[in-house]
């Protein structure tokens, strides 16, 4: 199997490399410089030129959600993710979709709306960011619920699921967000323990 991945460092391309090195897989890294992102070599790959996408035997794919199950799914003796058509696959896509549209969506504008990476300071809407912070505390606090009585998302063991809610878990965290969330901040302490994360936290 030949697997490109284009990454950068922090970014959600961090998703993908945590899942190449759970499922074993080789593969072949190019980026890590910020002047790869809008080059034409990465617009070959992902339409819009972002991070992380992946060329896998010749096949370009991007978003970091699509590019985790690929490779969970390449390698099934390692039960990274459940089996298409099952209730836990389901569930899998539930979470995933979850902390995709209603948690990460609001710590990312806030990001976009704070730091000058993407957008300059002339652009920054920084009123938005109180509504931001509501509505991810809202959503959180659903998935503190599951995570009191659950230490994984799906089957109570670690899966793809994992690799995505918790790198958004995070993204909160380092916004300040998880004040009172003691099973979140659990959860982060127990997915940072695996040998291959590659969450950073402060």
């Amino acid at each position: 199997m030949s697997i490109i991945l284009y990454e950068l460092g922090p970014s959600r391309s961090a998703r993908c490399r945590w899942a190449l090195l759970e499922a074993g897989l080789e593969f072949e890294s190019r980026g890590n410089d910020p002047s790869i992102i809008g080059s034409d070599e990465l617009k070959a790959v992902h339409p819009l030129g972002k991070l992380p996408a992946v060329v896998i035997d010749g096949e370009p794919l991007f978003e970091s959600a699509a590019i985790v199950a690929a490779i969970c799914d390449r390698v099934p003796e390692k039960r990274l993710i459940a089996e298409a058509g099952t209730w836990a696959r389901a569930l899998h896509d539930q979470w995933v979709f979850f902390a995709l549209t209603e948690m990460e969506s609001w710590v990312s504008s806030s990001e976009l709306n704070t730091l000058d990476f993407v957008l300059p300071k002339s652009e920054h809407v920084p009123a938005i960011i109180e509504q931001n912070d509501r509505f991810f505390v809202k959503s959180a606090a659903a998935l503190e619920e599951h995570l009191r009585v659950h230490e994984y998302l799906v089957e109570d063991r670690f899966t793809a699921a994992d690799i995505i809610v918790s790198y958004t878990v995070a993204f909160g965290e380092e916004q300040g967000l998880l004040d009172g969330f003691d099973a979140l901040s659990r959860y982060l302490d127990r997915v940072s323990e695996r040998h291959h994360c590659t969450l950073t936290r402060d």
